[in-house]
């Protein structure tokens, strides 16, 4: 199961990488942005979700509590030498037991403490609620033997350093017959402290030892209370033998090791109780030999139950300050917040890629008209790339108009509509360059002359300037007669006029021969008709085109 240190990183991860897939897609593949905020909460409740999911089959799955523990009840550790006898099957390693609102779990050496503790943490997303320490005073012969069972317990629980940092509330169970009832067993008397981790210590700077001593003489004052009001003021020998137990724990040393045993990380004594089980021991331990040197009084033996000592109800308890019912729904809030907070940082990052998005935006269209503005007009094929580039840019913003503007853009920044006008007012102010031009033959030649006049200059610079504008480009020169004549002699003359133009430009601008291409077509492609003499003016001229180079086209 994914341990719980990783759950929040990953509902913080989950819609941070939904948000960058959208982020890294194209433009025309991104949704549409009203539904980015859905998709990224999604996400991160979905993750959420699985998550619980997750918590609630481990923790069906958990080892550690038996099938009948709900993980929503709290969950007590209970210890000590003497723990064993609170189950049915104590030769089990793990042993779980429902009772009394609570799954109470076997710990049957200190070793198996920090592994425990570990696997309530694990399955259950909390530590243990709590830690019982039960004490039976006649479970051995001797008290020597008790004390040194405890003191082994405090000692090998001193040594380790696992789970220091957590402080599991401690309760000390002292479990004694005060006294033979029908049906004891079935219903215990408890006096002492209520198993509430509520509870505070009555002193935070009071030693540990006088915790303990001040917790026993409010149970002593409880003893007195409730056999005083049965007995009209007499005091009768339950009360009296339950008195005899704290003094033997204090006469033997044994309270102060069940104190500091209840004292030692990770445990924090919170409470001492005391059982009046209403059943006599089936032989003489500790105390009641130890009541028998004191006093001479003579308890009676009993025949085993053959049950395990009883635990209280504590279905009230309240852990923490929040109830078991709601621990279990705080953690899962607690995931949907870490949804929620990981949801809104996504949105906000989205916010702010829309913004950053939209102004370079802006900005690019900008620098795309500025550009075209002040590229002269005599750049024409700088000139008609811009323009191909402002089309392509105006087409963008049209698909977004129709279809939706897309997740990077959107969020209320978006500035195309805006945008488009001084795009369309710059494509349609766009006219096509002049890519030719061409002159009369009259101008140039004198009649039936190969040699250009000294007049034709003038006419020639303007070519020449177009040319020197489009330094990318051929020159094509195309030499053109009427039909006077024949027409070889034709042919022969405007192939000689178009080498005399192509000459003046390469002996006038330096310009390689290489760019140019002569043709002449004689009196092969009219422009009117030569049966008039404006018609055969027409067709007398030569026509200087600029085309594209052979590795461009």
């Amino acid at each position: 199961m994914l341990a719980d240190r990783y759950r929040a990183p990953l509902l913080w991860i989950a819609p941070l990488i939904a948000s960058l897939l959208w982020l890294g897609l194209p433009a025309h593949l991104q949704p549409w942005w009203p539904l980015v905020p859905a998709l990224i909460v999604l996400t991160a409740l979905g993750a959420a979700a699985l998550l619980i999911h997750g918590q609630r089959r481990a923790a069906r799955k958990s080892i550690t509590v038996q099938p009948v523990a709900s993980p929503e009840l709290p969950i007590i550790l209970v210890v000590g030498p003497h723990a064993a006898a609170v189950f049915d099957q104590p030769e089990h390693a793990s042993v779980g037991r429902h009772y009394g609102g609570a799954v109470w779990l076997l710990v049957p050496s200190p070793d198996e403490l920090a592994e425990s503790i570990a696997t309530i943490k694990a399955s259950h997303q909390r530590w243990p609620d709590a830690v019982w320490i039960p004490v039976v005073p006649d479970g051995d012969r001797d008290d020597a033997t008790l004390r040194q069972q405890f003191s082994r317990w405090r000692y090998a629980l001193d040594q380790s350093t696992r789970h220091r940092a957590c402080a599991l509330p401690c309760y000390i169970a002292i479990y004694a017959c005060l006294g033979a009832r029908s049906g004891a067993v079935a219903s215990p008397l408890w006096y002492g402290d209520v198993v509430d981790i509520d509870v505070v210590h009555i002193s935070g700077t009071q030693p540990a030892s006088e915790n303990a001593r001040q917790r026993v003489r409010v149970i002593r004052q409880q003893l007195d209370r409730a056999w005083l009001s049965r007995t009209q003021g007499e005091r009768t020998t339950p009360a009296g033998l339950a008195h005899s137990v704290f003094d033997w724990l204090e006469d033997t040393a044994l309270l102060s090791i069940l104190t500091s045993l209840a004292n030692t990380a990770p445990f924090s004594l919170r409470g001492v109780l005391l059982a009046d089980v209403g059943y006599l021991p089936p032989h003489h331990g500790a105390w009641t030999r130890w009541l028998t040197g004191k006093t001479s009084l003579q308890l009676p033996r009993t025949s085993p139950e053959g049950q395990p000592l009883p635990l209280p109800d504590i279905s009230a308890c309240r852990i923490a300050g929040v109830s078991v019912a709601h621990q279990k729904a705080y953690a899962q809030n607690r995931l949907i917040v870490h949804a929620v907070a990981a949801s809104a940082v996504a949105l906000v990052v989205s916010l702010g890629v829309a913004g950053w998005s939209n102004s370079r935006l802006v900005a690019r269209v900008t620098q795309q008209l500025d550009g075209y503005r002040r590229t002269p007009e005599s750049l024409a094929d700088a000139r008609r790339v811009q323009v191909e580039a402002l089309r392509t840019r105006d087409a963008e913003l049209a698909g977004y108009a129709r279809g939706g503007v897309p997740a990077t853009l959107g969020w209320g920044f978006y500035r195309g509509t805006e945008l488009q006008a001084p795009l369309e007012r710059a494509i349609a102010e766009w006219r096509p360059p002049v890519v030719g031009v061409t002159i009369d033959n009259l101008s140039l030649f004198d009649s039936g002359k190969t040699t250009l006049k000294p007049g034709a200059e003038p006419r020639l610079r303007s070519a020449l300037d177009l040319i020197r504008a489009n330094p990318d480009k051929r020159i094509l020169i195309a030499g053109h007669t009427d039909n006077v004549g024949s027409s070889s002699a034709n042919q022969k003359l405007s192939e000689a006029r178009a080498r005399a133009i192509r000459d003046w430009f390469v002996n006038t601008a330096a310009l390689p021969v290489t760019r140019f291409a002569i043709q002449g077509y004689g009196d092969t492609q009219p422009l009117a008709s030569n049966q008039t003499d404006d018609g055969r003016a027409m067709n007398r001229r030569v026509e200087i085109t600029l085309i594209l180079d052979s590795s461009e086209r």
